[in-house]
């Protein structure tokens, strides 16, 4: 539902914009409110989930995403449509941040990537199919209708949740307050930037929310680092494979929103396909990954997901490149095959990769690591939208790009800034290359120890000590030995001293007595 709802938003956008009589910058509040709730909120629910319930959180989000979805339809005003849609962005940050440890519990931990390639599924068919009923719904029934189509689907999916999923008890929490409006203000600041330095050059404004980004950062680590309760435990960033996947992950997003960005213009701008025909091109990519996903998570669980990775990213990294042969003569086909290239890379990579970061923490830390996954993601898409914006700008004027199409040397100059583009994500895809076998040497020694102690062939210390004594206690050579002591006489003798020391005499005594027994048997046998 919250894909489908990004999706279904962004087709509409030209149309309210129309309906309120206000600016594109106006209306791209209506994503960026959404975007910045949702990043903001993110990691609080998340940790909130690891403590009252995965499932509560879930539901709570479920509901409060249908009441939002109704005052966005019910907006008077485009003031009032972003602060429904901010709102909105929190109950979807409800929802998403538990999501991932909800379907990772549902399956046992020998499929965790088939899970949570079934769950990258639900978020590629959420974006593909919501352009389609989007633009569907709009043309019948207006912009309102877009938001409305979330009332049947949350309510049904909440009498399923409520019914099928299992609460969790409640466990005592303190909340890191300070953490949550320092990583708030942090995320608003980055956001506002990367929105207005894709419009306007660097002002006094923009250089006041820089400062206040770095500062509210520093601030937000140092208190992490010093609450008993932090709201992001960094700790977790000091495993080398958590933080290396992390960092894939976010690249992986950027690299494709860039994309996704982009290929609108392309295709309607420059190659002169209409919007019909541009949204079935687009669908190309996340129905890929919708059939691969699956696949991919299950090939994980069997052979590892750091192999999945690195092939993916390579696939990733060559329909990238392939994409800077594109021009303002490409036929759809020309596009159509790279971006079906990319989408095979994407769903190689990203469930495995997703399964690799949720395999390395602990369970009772899952919550806080599947957010945080979603806020790569988002930050991802964010990120990957406003840096293609910005490339954009160097080649062509933002002037050109309000014209309908663009022919000859503007055509020119807007192929040339998507290059610039795709070069970006072509080099990202390769430093996933280089993050994948980060942490590779440490876990293959701690699999090995694992696998020491779970094998049947080596037995333990223990069985080891209890083995030999019993080999020990049954050997012929050792009952041997025991009856040659039992017969010796030096055993018999010191016995009898043992006994009675009196026994014990001088060898000149002992001798002498010697003598005297051998020569009364020599004269006993001779009949003297």
């Amino acid at each position: 539902m919250v894909p489908i709802n990004a999706s279904i938003v962004n087709v509409s956008l030209p149309t309210i914009t129309t309906f309120f009589s206000t600016s594109i910058a106006s209306s791209e509040w209506i994503i960026t409110a959404y975007l910045i709730n949702l990043l903001g909120f993110v990691l609080l629910f998340g940790r909130l989930g690891d403590f009252y319930g995965h499932e509560r959180i879930y539901m709570v989000g479920l509901i409060s995403f249908v009441i939002t979805s109704v005052l966005c339809s019910l907006s008077p005003s485009i003031t009032f449509l972003i602060i429904f849609r901010g709102l909105q962005g929190i109950a979807a940050a409800l929802m998403i941040s538990v999501s991932m440890g909800i379907v990772k519990d549902a399956f046992p931990p020998s499929q965790t990537g088939k899970a949570l390639g079934i769950y990258a599924v639900a978020i590629a068919a959420g974006l593909s199919i919501g352009p389609a009923i989007g633009g569907l719904l709009q043309t019948i029934l207006g912009w309102q209708t877009i938001f409305l189509v979330n009332v049947p689907i949350g309510i049904i999916s909440f009498l399923l949740c409520y019914k099928i999923l299992k609460r969790e008890e409640f466990k005592p929490v303190r909340l890191d307050v300070s953490g949550a409006i320092l990583q708030y203000l942090c995320l608003f600041s980055v956001v506002y930037i990367l929105n207005n330095i894709q419009t306007s050059k660097i002002d006094v404004v923009t250089a006041l929310m820089t400062i206040l980004a770095m500062s509210t950062l520093i601030l937000f680590i140092w208190n992490e680092k010093r609450t008993d309760d932090p709201l992001l435990d960094l700790e977790m960033f000091k495993n080398k494979t958590f933080s290396a996947f992390n960092l894939s992950l976010y690249f992986n997003y950027i690299s494709m929103y860039m994309i996704l960005f982009i290929m609108p213009f392309y295709l309607q701008k420059v190659l002169k396909f209409d919007a019909a025909f541009t949204g079935i091109i687009l669908t190309v990519n996340p129905v890929i990954m919708m059939v691969l996903a699956p696949v991919s998570g299950t090939l994980a669980d069997r052979i590892g997901s750091r192999p999945l990775a690195i092939i993916g990213a390579l696939i990733s990294t060559l329909a990238l490149y392939s994409m800077v042969y594109l021009t303002m003569f490409s036929s759809m086909f020309d596009v159509v095959w790279r971006l079906a290239l990319l989408g095979v890379g994407a769903a190689i990579f990203q469930a495995p990769n997703n399964r690799a970061i949720m395999n390395v923490i602990p369970d009772k830390k899952k919550g806080v690591a599947s957010s945080i996954i979603v806020t790569m993601r988002n930050l991802g898409m964010v990120f990957g939208v406003s840096i293609a914006g910005i490339l954009l700008y160097t080649t062509i004027s933002p002037e050109l790009l309000e014209q309908n199409q663009l022919f000859n040397l503007a055509a020119y100059d807007f192929t040339n800034g998507m290059h610039l583009i795709m070069i970006l994500g072509a080099i990202l895809s390769i430093l996933i290359l280089i993050l994948s076998p980060v942490g590779i040497y440490k876990r293959k020694i701690t699999q090995t120890k694992e696998m020491i102690q779970e094998s049947d062939m080596i037995p333990a210390p223990q069985e080891i000590i209890e083995g030999s004594s019993e080999i020990i206690k049954d050997s012929e050579l050792v009952k041997y030995s025991k009856e040659l002591l039992e017969d010796s006489e030096l055993v018999k003798y010191s016995k009898e001293i043992i006994g009675d020391p009196a026994v014990l005499k001088r060898p000149k005594d002992i001798l002498k007595e010697k003598f005297e027994r051998w020569n009364f048997v020599i004269l006993k046998r001779e009949g003297k």
